[in-house]
């Protein structure tokens, strides 16, 4: 009865993330473009928009990452363009990742925006609610463009 019990417990606490199930994902070329980037600092974005995320993804995971590349290509996509915005998912477990996770004390999939002058850091926020809004994509949507519009307004303000 125990063995049952303590079974139970470990199938319940692997599938605590939403549900997920084991799914491989390639690796982004993420590191490259934020060298790339690091390396203009007179054409570093003002606002980065990160999506950091494992190897092993769930579905929802990987939904968050599409639903946020879609709203940056559509409705952010002058900002995009004359690069006051910039969109990075990056895999935590690629060379680098441990150095994000302590800079923006994440862990696991984690959507960030940072804020930038002159190739520095100079704020950011974790969008942690779009785990809660996921299953309202309209709420989600307005969420994630309301923060955004939200950071890049700040950065013209300064």
């Amino acid at each position: 009865m125990m063995m049952r019990m303590l079974r139970y417990l470990l199938l319940a606490a692997g599938m605590i993330c939403c549900g997920c199930q084991r799914q491989n994902t390639a690796i982004s070329p993420a590191v490259d473009a934020v060298k790339e980037v690091a390396d203009k600092k007179e054409q570093t974005p003002k606002v980065i928009a990160y999506y950091f995320h494992r190897t092993v993804r769930c579905p929802t995971c990987i939904a968050i990452e599409a639903r946020v590349a879609r709203i940056i290509e559509t409705d952010f996509k002058q900002q995009s363009a004359d690069g006051r915005l910039a969109w990075m998912p990056f895999n935590l477990d690629e060379p680098g990742g441990d150095a994000f996770e302590k800079e923006f004390d994440i862990s696991v999939s984690t959507l960030v925006l940072a804020k930038t002058k002159n190739g520095d850091q100079t704020g950011y926020k974790k969008l942690e609610e779009v785990w809660q809004l996921y299953h309202d994509p309209e709420a989600f949507n307005n969420y994630v463009k309301d923060e955004i519009g939200r950071f890049l307004d700040e950065q013209l303000a300064n």
